[in-house]
C-alpha cells in the first residue's frame, strides 16, 4: 500500500507531538535503517558509538558488494537474508529457548497476578524483553556475521531495518512487503511478546477464575483485548475478571458468571496485522471472535489503550456492552503510534473502520463506555470519536459513546489509576455486566 503524499490532514497545535518517539517505541518495525544508525550514534555511550560507526560502514560495504553482484539490484541479496532470518526466528530450537527465558521471568509476573494486578510489573517486562532480544540475537548471529554487523542489539536492529527496506523495494503492487518480509514480520511478532500459548493471540478461559469444573457453558462471554503493556504484549484483565467471577459465584449468582476470551496483538499494530505478517488483521480477528461468540447469547468487550481501540474496532460484534480505557481513535495524529509501516492510508482505514463499528454497535443498542483521565492525547481521541459520531447524526447525549472522565488521573494509564483507587472492578462489572446499573456508570 503506497502512502498518498498529497494527503496531509490538518493537525491542531494542541495535539502536535513535542518530539519524535518513533524509533524508541518501535525499533523492530522500521525500514529506515539510517534512522536506526543515527539513533544509536546520537544516544550511545562511547563504546556503542564506535559500534554504530562499524555497522554503518558494514551496511555501505554490503550494499555496494550486493549492488555489483546483482547488477544494480542490491535488494535482491537481502531477500535471501530475510528468509534465512525468518527461519532462524521461527526455529524449534529458538522456541524452546524462548520458553526457558520467559520461564525465568515468570515468578514476578505470577506474583503480580496473585496480588490481583492486571498489568505485569514494568521491571519484569523489561527483563523478559531483554532476554527475548538476547535469544533473537543469538539465533541471528550467522546472518549478522554475513553482513559483518556487530552481533548485538544494535546490529540486530540494523539488520531488521535493512531486510524490511529491501522487502518493501521488491514487493508486488498492492502489498507493502515481499513474501520474505511478511514471513519475517510474522516471526518477529511471534517471538517478541510475553505469551506462551500457540499462535500468541487467543486464549479461552471458561468460567474464568473459578477452580471447579464448569457444568455447562456460561451464557455470557467477555472478550478482553490487550494493550501494548510495557512494550511486551501479554493477555490482560485476568485478575479483575477472575475477581468479579468469584464474587458472583460466592454471592450465589452462579448463573451469571462468564467465560473470557483473551485476545492479543503480538504485532503491536493496533490489531491490523494478521498471523502471516500482512495487514489482514481486521478480517482474521473478526472471524475468530465471531466463531468464539456464536454459542453465547450475551457478548461484551473490554480493553485498555490499544486494547480499548480494538474493543471499539470490533464493537459491531458485541451484543451487550463495550468498556474501553484511554483508547486511540485517530492514529494519524498521535506520534505515540508513529510506526512508519502504518502509512496514512492504513491509519485512515483504521479510523474509518472504528467509526463504522461504533456506529453500528450503538445503533443496535450496545452500550459503549470510555473511561479516560485528563491527559491531552486521551482527551483529544475521545473528542474525535464523539465529534465523528455527531457528524454521522448521532446525538451523543442519548445514543453515542458515554465518556467518563477521571479528573484526578493526569496520565494515560487510567486502568492502573483506577486499580490503585480500588474502583476498577466496580467500573468493569457495572459497565459490562450489570444490566440494572450500566446506564448509571
Amino acid at each position: 500500500i503506497e502512502e498518498d503524499d498529497g494527503y496531509r490532514p490538518a493537525v491542531s497545535p494542541s495535539v502536535q507531538p513535542e518530539r519524535r518517539t518513533k524509533f524508541v517505541e518501535h525499533p523492530r518495525c522500521t525500514a529506515r535503517f539510517g534512522e536506526v544508525l543515527m539513533h544509536v550514534r546520537n544516544e550511545a555511550t562511547a563504546e556503542d558509538y564506535h559500534r554504530a560507526l562499524h555497522n554503518a560502514r558494514a551496511v555501505v560495504q554490503y550494499v555496494d558488494t550486493a549492488t555489483e553482484q546483482q547488477n544494480g539490484r542490491w535488494e535482491r541479496a537481502f531477500e535471501g537474508l530475510s528468509s534465512t532470518l525468518a527461519d532462524a526466528l521461527s526455529s524449534r530450537s529458538l522456541a524452546k529457548f524462548r520458553r526457558r527465558q520467559l520461564d525465568v521471568c515468570a515468578e514476578e509476573y505470577l506474583e503480580a497476578k496473585r496480588s490481583g494486578e492486571d498489568v505485569s510489573p514494568e521491571e519484569a517486562d523489561l527483563k523478559a524483553l531483554g532476554r527475548l532480544y538476547y535469544s533473537a540475537v543469538r539465533a541471528s548471529e550467522p546472518v549478522m556475521r554475513n553482513v559483518k554487523l556487530t552481533t548485538d542489539h544494535g546490529g540486530f536492529t540494523v539488520l531488521l531495518a535493512l531486510c524490511r527496506a529491501a522487502s518493501a523495494a521488491t514487493a508486488q503492487r498492492g502489498s507493502y512487503l515481499a513474501e520474505s518480509g511478511l514471513n519475517l514480520d510474522a516471526a518477529l511478532s511471534a517471538h517478541f511478546n510475553g505469551i506462551q500459548v500457540p499462535g500468541r493471540r487467543f486464549l479461552f478461559s471458561p468460567r474464568h477464575g473459578l477452580d471447579r469444573k464448569p457444568r455447562k457453558r456460561a451464557s455470557r462471554l467477555v472478550v478482553a483485548f490487550s494493550s501494548l503493556g510495557n512494550g511486551l504484549v501479554r493477555h490482560e484483565f485476568g485478575a479483575t475478571l477472575a475477581n468479579i467471577n468469584r464474587v458472583r459465584a460466592h454471592d450465589g449468582e452462579e448463573e451469571d458468571v462468564f467465560d473470557v476470551l483473551f485476545v492479543a496483538d503480538p504485532a503491536q499494530s493496533w490489531y491490523q496485522k494478521d498471523s502471516f505478517g500482512g495487514f489482514g488483521g481486521f478480517a482474521e480477528y473478526s472471524k475468530r471472535i465471531r466463531a468464539a461468540s456464536r454459542p453465547y447469547s450475551r457478548v461484551s468487550f473490554l480493553g485498555d489503550s490499544m486494547g480499548a481501540s480494538a474493543a471499539l474496532i470490533f464493537s459491531n460484534l458485541a451484543t451487550d456492552a463495550v468498556v474501553g480505557f484511554s483508547p486511540q481513535v485517530d492514529l494519524c495524529h498521535d506520534d505515540h503510534v508513529g510506526r512508519d509501516d502504518l502509512t496514512l492510508l492504513i491509519r485512515q482505514r483504521f479510523l474509518d473502520r472504528l467509526m463504522e463499528s461504533v456506529e453500528e454497535a450503538t445503533a443496535r443498542g450496545v452500550e459503549v463506555t470510555i473511561h479516560r483521565g485528563v491527559e491531552k492525547y486521551d482527551v483529544w481521541h475521545t473528542e474525535e470519536l464523539v465529534q465523528g459520531m455527531q457528524r454521522k447524526g448521532f446525538d451523543s447525549r442519548t445514543v453515542g459513546p458515554k465518556i467518563v472522565e477521571h479528573e484526578d488521573c493526569s496520565h494515560h494509564q487510567t486502568v492502573v489509576h483506577l486499580k490503585q483507587q480500588g474502583t476498577l472492578s466496580e467500573y468493569v462489572s457495572l459497565g459490562l455486566l450489570d444490566d440494572s446499573m450500566r446506564k448509571n456508570v
